[in-house]
């Protein structure tokens, strides 16, 4: 698997077994919560996770031994092998957003969607196509209550596979394997594929949008891999309006990082462009023919109007709330609704002046708070006697809290580093140039913690290539980083 001697396999055995303990104890800990008193069926479920997870970390070096699809396959097993037990155990409790989502989608399956539903959509389109989508599969299969963590199941599985191929494409396996990992282990990322909402499938959407531009920069043919490109980018827009800053951070690698004549630039750039359109405009038509209206040109009107809000610290609040309910009713009319609130929004801002800064300041402290993944375990789950444990709530908090802080940390450094660095080094590059316009955009637009739900596998990614990029300048630097350098075997051919 890895190149170096004894001692750099022991040190990376036991950092990585480490991790999967952690990881172990603390889903162990959640499916514990989930029974009164069945000890026996804990007992055996328990077995399987620790067995299971032997098993993969036992053949974890031969796997990685081959090609990049077997790596990618191992990535995608362990994903699996994390969250198909805590899936099909934790009966995870839907609230606010999420008991909404699946409530639409059966409304929508039966065509029972009210009028007030569908102008509510109609200034939303976006919160409408995840429950569209889930409706496809309650049509098919039937209102089943575990098709949404099922569906998740799956794409999270591909965030993981996806995540390994990126990293290993433009830096080597031993980076490759341990993104994958990292996405595969993260609690925040397997949290969220317990949930009945949108953010491992688009999050998997867009991940595998990255792997196809990864795939495609390089190939002397690379028109069929653009167009595919904007085509899954558009798909991952449907399912959350920010994907479009994935096609412009597309534009930017183009432009700013590739070795291409202009006339390529500018053809790449223009197949990419189309496919996304037309995509998008297609899948537009689905959403607006379910909520009878058009979708509105200011299509972040609200959020920037909530984002504006000091007092609120750009959060959702009651007074704006009510506003909104009045703005709605007295117009009938998604467009006008929106360009209301975004006029608003914008003399919020105006108003606001050099107060804005510490405004964006604490908007971007919340953005990156890990609170609500642990509460959606701790708090949430009230029939779970379990987490009525203080201990316990604090310990899972800080537990992923601390995951969360080496993910940010290290995504930080990657973003930093790349942003000096003109080589083109493709899909991690994209990746950066994405998270930074995600982080302004929420920095301007309505923030909460969970909306970040959907942008934890890039972070995570973005963190696993930022340390690798540490660890390579303490190996070749002087001083301590020069002894430093000597725990360690040398990557090999893998590229910084």
């Amino acid at each position: 698997m890895l190149s170096g001697g004894k001692h750099t396999r022991k040190v990376i055995y036991i950092a990585e077994a480490a991790v999967v303990c952690l990881i172990s104890i603390l889903l162990l800990l959640n499916i514990f919560s989930a029974f009164s008193g069945s000890f026996s069926l804990v007992f055996l479920y328990s077995l399987y996770c620790i067995f299971s997870l032997i098993l993969l970390y036992a053949l974890k070096d031969r796997i990685c031994r081959g090609s990049v699809l077997k790596r990618m396959i191992f990535v995608m097993a362990v994903a699996f092998a994390i969250r198909f037990p805590a899936v099909y155990f934790l009966n995870l409790t839907s609230k606010g957003d999420y008991a909404i989502y699946l409530s639409t989608a059966r409304k929508i399956a039966g065509g029972t969607l009210s009028d007030s539903n569908k102008l509510y959509y109609g200034i939303f389109p976006h919160a409408l196509n995840y429950p569209v989508f889930i409706s496809f599969f309650y049509k098919l299969l039937g209102e089943k209550t575990w098709l949404p963590r099922i569906i998740n199941l799956f794409f999270g599985v591909a965030e993981a596979g996806a995540g390994e191929y990126i990293l290993e494409k433009f830096t080597g396996p031993r980076t490759g394997v341990l993104g994958g990992l990292a996405v595969a282990l993260n609690p925040s990322i397997i949290i969220f594929t317990l949930l009945s909402g949108g953010e491992p499938v688009y999050s998997s959407i867009i991940l595998c949008a990255v792997l196809i531009f990864a795939a495609g920069i390089d190939n002397e043919k690379p028109y069929p891999f653009m167009a595919v490109f904007g085509i899954t980018s558009a798909l991952g827009n449907f399912f959350r309006p920010t994907a479009l800053i994935l096609i412009i951070s597309s534009v930017l690698v183009i432009f700013l990082c590739c070795d291409f004549k202009a006339v390529r630039k500018m053809l790449l750039i223009a197949v990419i462009v189309f496919s996304y359109a037309v995509t998008a405009s297609v899948l537009g038509a689905v959403t607006s023919s379910v909520s009878g209206f058009r979708n509105p040109a200011y299509g972040f009107g609200w959020n920037l109007y909530i984002g504006a809000n000091e007092e609120s610290q750009g959060k959702w609040n009651e007074k704006d709330a009510e506003l909104f309910d009045k703005i709605k009713n007295e117009y009938q009319d998604p467009s006008k609704v929106q360009e209301n609130f975004f006029k608003q929004g914008i003399e919020r801002y105006k108003k606001m002046g050099l107060r804005v800064i510490p405004h964006f300041k604490r908007k971007l402290s919340i953005w990156f708070d890990e609170t609500y993944t642990a509460a959606v375990v701790t708090e949430w789950q009230t029939e779970y006697t379990r987490f009525k444990s203080a201990g316990l709530k604090q310990t899972f908090h800080i537990i992923v809290n601390s995951y969360n802080l080496f993910v940010v940390l290290g995504a930080a450094a990657a973003m930093l580093m790349l942003s000096l660095d003109r080589k083109n080094y493709g899909a991690v590059k994209i990746l950066s140039y994405y998270m930074a316009g995600i982080i302004m955009l929420y920095m301007i637009l309505e923030t909460a913690t969970r909306y970040k739900g959907a942008y934890y596998s890039v972070l995570t990614l973005l963190s696993v290539y930022g340390f690798r990029r540490i660890y390579h300048f303490a190996r070749t630097g002087t001083g301590m980083f020069y002894k430093a350098r000597n725990l360690f075997s040398r990557p090999g051919n893998e590229k910084p």
